[in-house]
Formats: C-alpha cells, sequence, structure tokens
C-alpha cells in the first residue's frame, strides 16, 4: 500500500512541476515578441523615434506594465495621497523615462542572451512568482531577477513584472528613493517633483 501511496504522490508532484512552467513560458513568449521587434525596426528608431517608442510600449507593456511600477516607485504613502490627476501625471512621466530607458539599454542585447534559470513562488502563493534570469552583455554576465505577480487584465488575470531586480539591485526600490528625495527637495510639492523626473538621471546603462 505505501508503494502505491508513494507511486501516486510522485505522478502528482511531477504533474504540477511539469504544469508549473506557465510563468517561464510566458517569459519567454514576451521576451521573443520584444527582441523580435527590437532586431527587425532599428532602422524605425533612427527614422521615427516616436513611432518606434510606441510600438515598442505596447509589446514592453506586456511583460513590464509601466503603471504598476510607477505606482511601487511613488510608494504607498505619496500614492495613497495623491489626486487622479497627479497619479496620471506621475505615471506618463515616469513611463516615458522606463520605456526611452529600457528601448536603448535593450537594443544592444540580443534575446538569446537572456535565458531563464529558475523560478519560484514566495510562500506559495501561485500567483506570485520570482524569476531569476542570466544575461550576457557586451561578454558581461549578470543576474536579473523578475518580480511577477498575477493582475487582472480586462476580462482575466495574466503575469506581469512588477519589480526588478539587477545585478542585485532593486531598480523599483531605487527608483522609489530617489523620487522620494525629489519630493523632499522640493519642499513636498508633489508635482514639482514629477516635473523635476529626469530620463537622464535615471536611464539604465548597461555598460557601467
Amino acid at each position: 500500500m505505501k508503494n502505491y501511496f508513494f507511486l501516486f504522490f510522485i505522478i502528482i508532484f511531477s504533474s504540477n512541476t511539469f504544469l508549473d512552467t506557465e510563468v517561464e513560458e510566458f517569459v519567454n513568449a514576451q521576451h521573443n515578441e520584444i527582441f523580435n521587434f527590437l532586431n527587425n525596426n532599428q532602422d524605425l528608431f533612427d527614422s521615427d523615434k516616436e513611432k518606434f517608442l510606441n510600438e515598442f510600449e505596447v509589446r514592453f507593456s506586456r511583460l513590464i506594465p509601466p503603471e504598476e511600477i510607477s505606482k511601487r516607485v511613488m510608494g504607498k504613502r505619496l500614492f495613497t495621497e495623491a489626486t487622479k490627476k497627479q497619479i496620471f501625471k506621475f505615471n506618463e512621466k515616469f513611463k516615458s523615462t522606463l520605456i526611452d530607458s529600457y528601448s536603448g539599454a535593450l537594443s544592444s542585447v540580443e534575446a538569446a542572451n537572456i535565458s531563464i534559470e529558475s523560478h519560484f513562488h514566495p510562500n506559495e502563493r501561485m500567483d506570485l512568482a520570482v524569476v531569476q534570469l542570466n544575461t550576457d552583455f557586451s561578454g558581461r554576465k549578470f543576474k536579473l531577477i523578475y518580480k511577477m505577480k498575477k493582475i487582472q487584465i480586462e476580462d482575466t488575470k495574466d503575469w506581469r513584472v512588477v519589480g526588478i531586480v539587477l545585478d542585485g539591485i532593486d531598480i523599483v526600490s531605487l527608483y522609489r528613493k530617489q523620487f522620494a528625495s525629489l519630493v523632499k527637495q522640493n519642499n513636498d510639492n508633489l508635482d514639482l517633483a514629477i516635473d523635476s523626473w529626469s530620463i537622464e538621471e535615471d536611464s539604465i546603462n548597461l555598460e557601467n
């Protein structure tokens, strides 16, 4: 009887392991779409950057939605205190920063140089996942981590990246500290802090 129970346990466990490839398949599919676009539209980047960024945003947002990141960058206290107009304003400003920075950085990275190492579900929550990736950029290897969550997208829930850790640096935490500093520098004037947000200051440079 014990042997049958053990065999049953192995089968169930193996089935769950096999089925638990959803998050990795999602990430790989989105990476392929993003890099195919980047590789096939370099001329568009040079000739019409605005159109390039608009089309890049559509693909990028299916993996990393700027509004989810900007909400976490603003921080719970400021997000709660902000008006809907200020939240929209910050999201638009942050989105332009994020899209422009990532499109420039990723345009030099080949899709084949990013591979998933593993993933796990923190606290056994199947709606959360931490995906660990290996990336090679210009001969330099570094670790990339996606903190992912299943969020409501129209009529269904789907995976999205809500946090990014690059070479041990939590990007959302870094941006949140930068924004909190801007708010403080502007005497808690949220509108001035949003206006002060700089693409140049916050650009992602993979070469350094």
